[in-house]
């Protein structure tokens, strides 16, 4: 298995905002502007209308010295970071950017404010084994539809498995963690063997799932 390409990387964290700010001792204005200057935001607030938790207060197109930050988003009980680089880097990010707040811009911030955490992890890969995911019915679904198929399409079809999901039950929990899911990557040959996947995991964890599949296939 080849490592293609990380495309989103997210650290989701729950925490109540205002417990951030207990006694509105920071003004979010200048909290922005400090934000602003600290990541380099090409994009963030500036309108009233632009303040509104419930839709999500946004940051994008910043940067550190390391890597660039896709977004961060701010809600009522919620906070998450985009990156193209690991969900460690998003989620050391978001620490030491309220930690920094704390210390130089009025907020109040202790690791434990955040209650729990999920993940989303996706990326492309290359692997010429992951055909042999696919249980023996499904392939044999896939050659009775090659037969029958193209007796009315009148042109010659090769139908195979594309990809899998893993998943809960969506109305077991509000705002719940991500599916599993490997499915072949849009708009590239099925011969190239190409794979987009998304896991609830952090990235390292989320590749070495991976590795693991791949082995036991």
């Amino acid at each position: 298995m080849k490592i293609a390409g990380i495309h989103l990387a997210r650290f989701f964290a729950f925490v109540d905002i205002v417990d951030l700010n207990p006694r509105g001792k920071a003004y979010f204005p200048d909290l922005v502007k400090a934000v602003v200057q600290r990541y380099h935001f090409a994009k963030f607030p500036q309108k009233i209308e632009d303040f509104d938790e419930s839709k999500g207060i946004t940051f994008q197109g910043g940067r550190t010295e390391d890597f660039t930050i896709d977004q961060i988003v701010v809600f009522e009980h919620a906070i998450y970071v985009d990156t193209s680089t690991s969900t460690e880097a998003s989620q050391n990010l978001l620490i030491e950017m309220l930690s920094w707040l704390a210390k130089d811009n009025g907020l109040t911030f202790e690791p434990r404010l955040i209650t729990r955490c999920t993940y989303v992890s996706q990326l492309t890969f290359f692997s010429d084994s992951m055909t042999k995911a696919f249980s023996p019915a499904l392939i044999r679904l896939s050659e009775k539809l090659n037969k029958r198929v193209p007796e009315y399409y009148r042109q010659p079809l090769n139908y195979v498995p594309n990809g899998f999901l893993l998943s809960y039950d969506p109305l077991s929990i509000k705002a719940g963690p991500s599916n599993f899911s490997i499915e072949r990557r849009a708009d590239v040959l099925y011969s190239e063997n190409k794979y987009f996947s998304s896991a609830p995991l952090p990235t390292n964890e989320h590749i070495a799932l991976l590795e693991e599949l791949e082995k036991e296939l």
